[in-house]
C-alpha cells in the first residue's frame, strides 16, 4: 500500500506538471502558430512531451525546490 506522503507527492506532482504542460504548451505554441485549428493539433502533441517531462522534474527536484523556496520565503518575511 501507498503512504498517504508518497500519494500526495505523487498527486500533487501528476497536477502540477499537468496544468504546467497544459498552460506553456498552450502559450508557445499559440505564439507560434496562432490561435488555429493548426495550434491547437501541435498544442495537444506539445502537451504529449511536456507532461512527461514535467512529471519528471518534478519528482526529481521538486522536494529540494519546496525546500529552497521554503528557506526563501522564511527569510524575506523575517527581513
Amino acid at each position: 500500500m501507498i503512504s498517504p506522503d508518497v500519494m500526495q507527492k505523487l498527486s500533487g506532482a501528476v497536477v502540477k506538471s499537468g496544468f504546467m504542460s497544459v498552460a506553456l504548451s498552450g502559450v508557445f505554441t499559440g505564439l507560434e502558430f496562432g490561435l488555429t485549428l493548426n495550434w491547437l493539433a501541435h498544442w495537444g502533441q506539445s502537451i504529449l512531451i511536456a507532461w512527461p517531462v514535467a512529471i519528471a522534474l518534478d519528482l526529481g527536484f521538486g522536494s529540494n525546490l519546496r525546500r529552497i523556496s521554503g528557506a526563501l520565503a522564511t527569510s524575506f518575511s523575517r527581513q
